[in-house]
């Protein structure tokens, strides 16, 4: 059993009794293979959702700090040495497993260079309701959480420029098709106002998570 498996074993079960977990297009999720996914990064509670909250385990690249270093299937980033856990990540998708990164504000790099390395297919997803007022706040007990899932697509390899250069053009590509997403699924699930819609109320896809 991978840390990535351990973690979802432990720590999905007390995520889905502290809150209202939804997963929206849950089949679009790839069940095996080598796979890049990439998201927004916004809420307190983001990594641990993407880490525990799809049908398969995620090893999710992170910030360091002390809860970061101690909860397995993270991959701790150190930004005087960020290469060692973009390394590990690479042999993670080269071992046929799922991979999580961000995008905006410049952390679309790392998708990018794994996505030019690798070659593994990019899954788009968007979390609504992981955090709380302020940054570093968890969202209010027992509230909805959503989880959008996107199509998967290839990013599409640059042929010629500098290595540097082509990382940089996939990062963008990436970081507009994440976005973009993001941006539909807000308006698909009704989350303009950053509130989920009721459980019980019609949204489109519900019957497909």
């Amino acid at each position: 059993m991978t840390s990535a498996a351990t973690a979802r074993n432990l720590i999905a079960p007390i995520l889905r009794l502290g809150y209202r977990i939804r997963v929206v297009g849950a089949h679009r999720l790839p069940s095996r293979g080598p796979l890049l996914v990439v998201a927004p990064h916004q809420g307190f509670l983001d990594a641990a959702l993407m880490s525990t909250g799809l049908s398969r385990p995620v090893h999710v690249l992170v910030e360091p700090g002390p809860v970061a270093a101690r909860t397995p299937g993270r991959i701790v980033v150190e930004p005087e040495d960020p290469g060692t856990a973009l390394r590990a990540a690479r042999g993670l998708l080269e071992s046929g497993q799922a991979v999580g990164a961000w995008s905006g504000e410049g952390h679309e790099l790392a998708a990018g260079y794994l996505a030019v390395r690798c070659g593994s297919p990019v899954l788009p997803i968007a979390i609504f309701g992981g955090g709380g007022a302020h940054a570093t706040d968890p969202p209010r007990w027992r509230s909805c959480i959503d989880i959008v899932v996107g199509d998967p697509f290839a990013p599409g390899l640059p042929t010629d420029g500098a290595p540097r250069q082509e990382i940089a053009s996939v990062a963008e590509v990436i970081r507009q098709h994440v976005a973009d997403h993001a941006r539909q699924s807000q308006v698909r699930i009704g989350r303009l106002d950053g509130v989920g819609v009721p459980r019980e109320a019609t949204a489109p896809d519900n019957g497909l998570s």
